[in-house]
């Protein structure tokens, strides 16, 4: 029973929109395929509600790092009848798609990572082209989502800003478009208010991050003002943050945080 609990936790977290299913029904782990009423295949956000991004791997790591056999057979079950590519095994291409599952069990991955971890493992080029197409066509791998995922994770847990987070998807080989779309949607709004149209932070952003700021504004209490307001440039730049943005949060937690 723990590993089709497990098995469940991990399908949700890739496939969020076959909770019904799982609710209403018992999976049967001896059947050779799961059919799913309804026959979904929208793409999922790339999120774990349970532990969200890493600090370390910049994603959702899974409660085991052992994958589940349960989920690798129903992930590898769900492709049968894919099309191979001529000229490759279907069992390579078949152990190429296991190895895929297992790392995105333990973590989400993008494109480009997963390619080059596939890669690295010895498969052909056209092996591992082929397993991406097939996980992008089933929304195993989507980079819009993961970049998302990853900027909302990133901003709410670590208050990095949209400069820190921009470098680090492109270092994960996310599409400049995809960074773009990313960002804007976690620090924008439709509302297009003031600080939106000159710091390109919404006033919701901003208000967090003046939250955030004023914690570390009053722990440096004791220090001369020049020292802390050092500090809290540091802070903010560090994070990823314009000096438009750094200049107006100094001066905000000057005007109510007064010496």
């Amino acid at each position: 029973m723990a590993a089709l609990a497990a098995s469940r936790r991990l399908l949700l977290m890739l496939r969020p929109e076959l909770e019904p299913c799982l609710h209403s029904r018992a999976l049967n782990p001896y059947s050779g395929r799961a059919r799913w009423a309804g026959g979904l295949r929208r793409a999922p956000p790339l999120v774990s509600c349970r532990r969200g991004f890493s600090d370390e791997g910049g994603a959702y790591a899974a409660k085991n790092n052992a994958p589940d056999e349960q989920f690798l057979q129903l992930s590898l079950d769900e492709g049968e009848g894919d099309d191979v590519v001529p000229g490759i095994s279907e069992s390579v291409v078949k152990d190429a798609k296991k190895s895929a599952i297992e790392l995105l069990a333990v973590r989400a991955f993008s494109v480009s990572e997963l390619r080059k971890k596939l890669c690295g493992k010895n498969y052909s080029v056209d092996t591992v082209d082929s397993v991406i197409a097939d996980f992008k066509s089933r929304g195993l791998l989507n980079d819009g989502y993961y970049a998302e995922s990853f900027s909302r994770s990133r901003w709410q847990s670590s208050t990095w800003g949209p400069r820190r987070i921009k470098q680090a998807l492109r270092q994960k080989g996310v599409p400049e478009a995809e960074v773009d779309q990313a960002t804007r949607s976690v620090f924008q709004d439709d509302r297009g208010d003031e600080d939106q149209a000159s710091h390109g932070l919404s006033e919701a952003s901003m208000d967090h991050l003046f939250a955030q700021a004023s914690k570390q504004w009053l722990r440096g209490s004791s220090l001369p003002l020049e020292k802390r307001r050092a500090r809290i440039v540091r802070w903010l730049q560090y994070r990823g943050f314009s000096w438009g943005v750094t200049n107006s949060i100094i001066r905000k937690l000057e005007a109510q945080h007064p010496p």
